[in-house]
């Protein structure tokens, strides 16, 4: 949820997916929450297959908040009533708007016991095209539902009249979310942005596009790249690459070792490398050969003793990103660990960086 909090300007006008941890959701229990972030206002509450249910939820959470129904031109049913509301706030009058607004509510509220349908959902769209929310409906395991329909179509109707949506659920319900939606957005530079801001930078939309395909979402990458560039990173020259300590990153995690002590003599013998890692001379000689072939060192023979030197070409790099995508965390476990304290030391990386 934070990630919504955090970047709330790139989850508008859209169906978004957040597949996290289930300890990440809301409680049967719970209520759910409503918070105004840059401007935006945000509504989250939990989703059942009773859309009765859900739908109280959602108005519950806005049932004080009449002070920012201000959009009124937008609404269809309540357009009346909003504007009469609008008039008597913009002349002070608020407590003439409160009575208003909550006579309206209480009808609302009214409807729903009775499960007056049409007018249930005509006044709901009304509301929310008038606030123009991200609306997040979070979801426990939808794939234990008998009766999925109604909540889809609701989904539907919503994204029809241009609400935002945002699907919060276990991780474990993916495919099926994302089977039920197919339009669904996996926001990935939302990901990046997030992550850029916990650790203090503030990167524009179009770095956190190109953070994500240079590195394919190699988080430990992502943070030494900011960790050399300056604190604001609007355009993509103002981003610092470097390669060389990211390089321990890339390869597969067996080298990791070896590649930072390469880093540090760029050229060496095996005599000046043979004491700095804790290998076998066989072990050593098949890494160094496996560094030579992925492009990575360049190995000649001089004067009867074999010598290498660091090679660093920006295409084997890349490469090498893709090849090792399996052994870093990815930008996918930003969303498991959507509840992260605002606290760089909960990333492993970053006490050895």
């Amino acid at each position: 949820m934070k990630i919504v909090k955090a970047v709330p300007e790139e989850f508008l006008n859209g169906l978004y997916l957040i597949p996290t941890d289930r300890y990440n959701l809301l409680n049967l229990d719970e209520n759910g929450e409503f918070i105004v972030s840059k401007n935006i206002p945000i509504i989250r509450i939990l989703a059942t297959p009773n859309l009765k249910k859900t739908i109280s939820k959602l108005i519950y959470q806005i049932k004080d908040k009449y002070y920012l129904f201000r959009n009124y031109k937008n609404a269809h049913w309540l357009k009346n009533l909003l504007e009469y509301i609008d008039e008597k706030i913009k002349f002070d009058k608020y407590y003439r708007a409160k009575k208003a607004w909550y006579r309206g509510i209480g009808d609302l509220f009214k409807n729903i016991r009775k499960w007056e349908f049409e007018k249930v959902i005509g006044k709901v769209i009304s509301l929310l095209r008038a606030l123009n929310p991200i609306l997040v409906l979070e979801i426990h395991d939808i794939r234990m539902w008998h009766y999925k329909k109604s909540f889809i179509n609701f989904v539907k109707v919503l994204r029809k009249n241009n609400i935002t949506v945002v699907l919060r659920y276990p991780i474990d319900c993916h495919k099926i979310i994302k089977r039920i939606f197919p339009e669904g957005i996996l926001n990935t530079e939302a990901t990046i942005k997030y992550f850029a801001h916990v650790h203090g930078y503030y990167i524009s939309k179009k770095v956190a596009s190109y953070l994500l395909k240079i590195t394919n979402g190699n988080l430990d990458m992502i943070y030494i790249i900011l960790k050399h560039s300056k604190r604001n990173i609007k355009t993509l020259r103002e981003l610092k690459i470097p390669w060389l300590k990211i390089l321990p990153y890339i390869v597969d995690s067996k080298y990791k070792k070896l590649v930072e002590v390469i880093v540090e003599l760029r050229k060496f013998k095996i005599e000046d490398i043979i004491y700095k890692v804790n290998y076998k001379l066989s072990t050593l000689y098949k890494y160094l050969d496996d560094l030579v072939e992925l492009g990575i060192l360049t190995k000649i023979k001089y004067k009867g003793k074999l010598r290498f030197r660091l090679k660093l070409n920006r295409r084997t790099l890349l490469n090498l990103i893709q090849k090792y995508k399996e052994y870093y965390k990815s930008w996918f476990s930003i969303y498991l660990l959507d509840s992260i304290p605002w606290n760089i030391r909960i990333f492993e990386f970053s006490s050895k960086i």
